[in-house]
């Protein structure tokens, strides 16, 4: 919790908008054989449509050419593994030249065109995660560099994998394959360089850097860090670390790094000789916000002081602080006569100690009533409302010209990618106010995430997070908060330490409505605790559906409610736009249609998740071609969302559920089962896009014999 000594400190605190700073990458080569294919075939992996050919290459006199002229989806990548570490932060680069390259729907991998992409195996030489494509070029093209520099190796990676590839027909030539690991400095902000310290245990700090997971504090007597005269903190995933070990008078130099980062620059301080030997450090507040529901009621905080009792005084208060041991305090404040003042308020705690160290730490505070219409996840995975199980349908990227519309299609929640990016809550109150006057409509709110203008999420601007639920917690329309999406991506990356805090902070504010996160890797369940339900992004066919989720649980390592995200774009026609081909969506068949929407959406019902989002709306945007934009994809989605709805009786009913698989060959076939007074009803899927005959054994009914057409759903009804 950072505190500070002075108002002047504590306003610029509160601001917290502060231009990001940026550090420049560094690059440090990593040898590679053969990387202009000067000496043929050596190191790489080639397959039967790939040669190295001297014919006009980008240098040296020879390249590689992918010919797919004559297309073979088993033969698109050009290969190579490259030892990596773990933690590190890497680039890549290469030329790439193409002939008439084409999308391809026989592309099992789907069309990118000729592309570097740069993935991760551990160290068996084993696929872990993906990573970045840059290029993805069609046409014709001369000579061009592509270059990837947001290429983060995961905390168990070995091995980067090279891929040169040409996912479409064509030819494509690739030369001069560059690997480098990237060295970026962290920006340090206090102590400042040269600094004059009057105190013995100082707070350090420093910016927001993408892709870093985890920060390393090291603090020694010499700017050269020597081991055996170095003392190294470890920071964890924050951008701050509060020294509670006085140091000795004297010059001493600091730096603060990363994981696969070497130690940068020294900074040095100098503390005073009149700090010998004295407790100099503040109390530190543990805790950063509270609501109470009712003026009169009395809240703790905790507190932690090595020397005594502290002392703490919040809006002229004083609490009484009571031992928790290990150097904690549990300190309660009593509410004053006049009660607590209503609505969010953004104040302080005044701590203190024997010693007379003191400190100003923010903290938030929200008096309002619990909401009539309060949403939470449940034991049994399940989003609540009064009391009573719900099955929600929502959709992404509503404008309120188009909630009268998406209300009575019968989306229950809604939201606008707008408040991602934006700090303006008397605005994002407005659109909340839109959405209640459309016969009640509720939306998910998200976070401004942090750019190089502003500090948001990324950067740990948690007053940011702290004032959004404080002033809009109240409203009806709120349905749920949105966190933040994907923080596995690079330049977005935030440590589960930071999202913690900021979940934490929302909790504290707002236990009547859940948190909600968007996470996709193998280490997903390092941001277990920032949800309370897995927003999880089942956008393939059918078939991806039940192995997406599948795979999330896995990965989350435990029983986690999970929402499932559908999408309801056409991305054959959204690729088309990308190669900036004409596109009339009126005029072409949509890639998803009824049978493909329906199976998807009664599979969230049978991989017992507790709501469908649909990604999503976006009516009038022009960089996607959405179900929204076209009458007939749009006719079939609501079609299914009517049979969802039909369906909410019995998929919120009390009771046990029971599922199971069935296969025809590779084909697979998923059915969910209740009994319902005495009544069973069953839903069975499959989820392949060519007809299967399956034996399934059903509670109540037995084994009987089902033959089911392309993505077909069928409903079973049975005493």
């Amino acid at each position: 919790m950072k505190c500070v000594k002075n108002a002047v400190a504590l306003a610029a605190a509160l601001v917290g908008v502060v231009a990001v700073a940026e550090s420049k990458c560094v690059e440090v080569p990593v040898e590679i054989s053969n990387p202009g294919f000067e000496e043929g075939k050596t190191g790489w992996s080639f397959m039967p449509n790939m040669s190295v050919v001297t014919e006009n290459p980008h240098s040296g006199k020879a390249c590689a050419l992918i010919d797919m002229t004559k297309v073979d989806a088993r033969y698109v990548y050009l290969t190579r593994l490259v030892p990596v570490e773990a933690g590190a932060e890497y680039g890549a680069e290469c030329f790439i030249r193409t002939d008439n390259v084409k999308a391809d729907d026989r592309i099992q991998q789907g069309s990118c065109g000729a592309t570097l992409i740069v993935e991760w195996c551990n160290s068996d030489k084993k696929w872990i995660s993906g990573g970045q494509y840059v290029g993805n070029f069609y046409g014709t093209k001369e000579w061009t560099k592509v270059r990837a520099d947001q290429l983060k190796a995961p905390p168990d990676a070995g091995y980067a994998t090279i891929y040169l590839a040409l996912r479409g027909s064509g030819k494509a030539w690739f030369d001069d394959v560059r690997f480098f690991k990237c060295m970026v400095p962290t920006v340090k902000v206090e102590p400042a360089n040269g600094a004059s310290l009057m105190t013995n245990t100082p707070k350090f700090s420093w910016k927001y850097r993408p892709g870093a997971r985890r920060f390393s504090v090291a603090i020694s007597r010499s700017p050269d860090f020597p081991k055996e005269n170095t003392i190294v903190y470890d920071a964890g995933g924050f951008y701050d670390y509060q020294l509670e070990k006085p140091l000795a008078p004297g010059k001493w130099f600091w730096t603060a790094y990363s994981v696969g980062q070497d130690k940068n620059e020294a900074w040095s301080f100098t503390v005073s000789e009149s700090t010998k030997d004295k407790d100099m450090l503040a109390p530190q507040l543990l805790t950063r916000a509270k609501r109470v529901i009712d003026a009169k009621a009395a809240f703790s905080v905790r507190i932690r002081e090595a020397n005594g009792v502290p002392k703490a005084e919040f809006l002229g208060v004083a609490g009484v602080c009571t031992e928790l041991g290990n150097g904690e305090y549990r300190c309660r404040f009593a509410a004053p006569a006049a009660g607590w003042p209503k609505g969010f308020t953004e104040g302080v705690i005044k701590v203190s100690d024997a010693s007379g160290n003191s400190a100003e730490c923010p903290f938030y505070f929200l008096n309002s009533p619990k909401p009539e219409n309060a949403v939470i996840t449940g034991a049994d995975g399940m989003f609540h409302e009064k009391g009573k199980r719900i099955f929600p349908l929502g959709i992404y990227e509503v404008s309120p010209k188009y909630m009268t519309e998406v209300r009575q299609c019968g989306y229950d929640v809604v939201h606008t990618y707008k408040w991602e990016g934006n700090q303006d809550d008397v605005q994002c109150r407005k659109y909340l106010d839109e959405c209640w006057a459309h016969d009640g409509l509720r939306a998910f709110i998200g976070f401004d995430r942090g750019n190089w203008k502003t500090e948001g999420i990324k950067q740990g601007n948690f007053a940011h997070t702290a004032r959004r639920v404080g002033r809009l917690a109240d409203h009806p329309a709120i349905f749920c908060w949105y966190l933040f999406d994907e923080p596995e991506i690079f330049n977005q990356f935030v440590s589960p330490d930071v999202l913690v805090t900021h979940a934490d902070i929302v909790r504290a504010l707002d236990p009547y409505h859940p948190v909600v996160m968007s996470t996709w890797d193998r280490n997903m369940g390092e941001h277990r605790r920032t949800w309370d339900t897995h927003w999880s992004q089942a956008y393939g066919k059918p078939a991806d559906v039940i192995s997406l989720i599948d795979s999330q649980r896995k990965f989350i390592g435990c029983n986690s409610p999970i929402t499932t995200l559908l999408n309801c774009n056409d991305g054959n026609q959204t690729g088309a736009i990308r190669r900036k081909e004409k596109v009339d969506p009126l005029k072409t068949k949509f890639q998803r249609d009824y049978d493909w929407f329906r199976a998807c959406a009664h599979l969230a019902i049978v991989k017992e998740t507790n709501g469908i989002w649909w990604w999503w709306f976006a009516r009038d945007c022009k960089d996607y071609v959405t179900a929204a934009q076209v009458p007939q994809a749009w006719a079939d989605l609501n079609k299914v969302n009517r049979e969802i709805i039909a369906l909410r009786p019995i998929i919120a009913a009390e009771g046990p559920v029971t599922t199971g698989r069935a296969r025809d060959g590779k084909s697979i076939v998923e059915w969910w089962s209740k009994t319902v007074d005495g009544r069973l009803f069953a839903i069975i899927v499959n989820t392949a896009e060519k007809p299967v005959a399956v034996d399934i054994d059903l509670p109540l009914v037995g084994k009987r014999h089902y033959e089911l057409g392309r993505f077909e759903v069928r409903i079973v009804k049975d005493m």
